[in-house]
């Protein structure tokens, strides 16, 4: 059950003590309320569950209209923040990266049409040359045998595009977990829609589910060993053999 997150607390030698500042009338009242509450949520004063005051008791707290508060909320929503249930009202989220993945996709296009591919390339290197170093000197056992499991679990003969690419992304992120590190993990998933672009295009080339196997399972051997040094090499090996690929199809599509 998610808990109420009240406006006042009683204290024993005072009247009851506000949560927020009165917002001072300016133009970008909506936007103040906004970094108010974020700050409430990263500070960890407000805890994903917590249900935020209903709406006119926002707006009293805050000394703005209703209005402004449905707007703060509206951006909240849209950064990931909270959520609005149907009879449970404001929810403070748990992050996830699900809500960087269409400003990641934006940027990552530069304001064009299509993806900007060689910038592409050197933000995947740039994160996932590092992903496989640190999972050699990090892996466990269970990570290993996830990572066996994803490789033996492709049926090549029967392989569609999006069982590829599917395939694909669940190795890599695998091999995220096994860095201990969740963040490096946020951060792949972050560009999860730009690379899944990427393997479809890559998927249209001839023998590509066998080279992108084949490398995997240079990766892995890397990693089993706890080669540092070697399990970057294939991982740079790897993404510079995608690369390559994506290149050809974009020069005879």
């Amino acid at each position: 059950m998610p808990q109420t997150f009240y406006l006042a607390r009683e204290t024993p030698n005072s009247e009851s003590m506000e949560m927020f500042d009165v917002i001072p009338r300016e133009t970008t009242l909506a936007s103040r309320v906004t970094v108010q509450v974020e700050k409430m949520i990263l500070d960890s004063h407000l805890q994903p569950g917590d249900r935020l005051p209903a709406e006119r008791e926002l707006a009293a707290q805050f000394g703005v209209s209703r209005t402004v508060v449905r707007e703060a909320v509206r951006a909240l929503m849209a950064k990931g923040m909270v959520e609005v249930r149907q009879g449970s009202g404001t929810i403070i989220r748990t992050p996830t990266a699900s809500a960087l993945v269409q400003p990641m996709t934006m940027l990552m296009r530069g304001g064009q049409k299509e993806l900007d591919y060689p910038k592409v390339a050197e933000v995947r290197r740039l994160i996932e040359v590092e992903i496989a170093g640190l999972a050699a000197e990090r892996r466990t056992i269970e990570d290993i045998h996830s990572m066996e499991t994803i490789l033996a679990g492709i049926n090549k003969a029967r392989l569609t595009c999006e069982d590829f690419v599917d395939w694909d992304i669940a190795f890599h992120a695998a091999l995220a977990k096994a860095t201990a590190n969740e963040l490096l993990g946020v951060l792949l998933e972050s560009v999860s829609s730009v690379l899944r672009q990427i393997r479809e295009l890559g998927y249209k080339v001839k023998g590509t589910p066998d080279r992108a196997l084949s490398f995997h399972k240079s990766i892995l051997e890397q990693v089993k060993l706890g080669s540092v040094k070697g399990a970057r090499a294939a991982m740079e090996a790897h993404l510079e053999e995608s690369a390559e690929t994506v290149r050809g199809v974009r020069r005879n599509p």
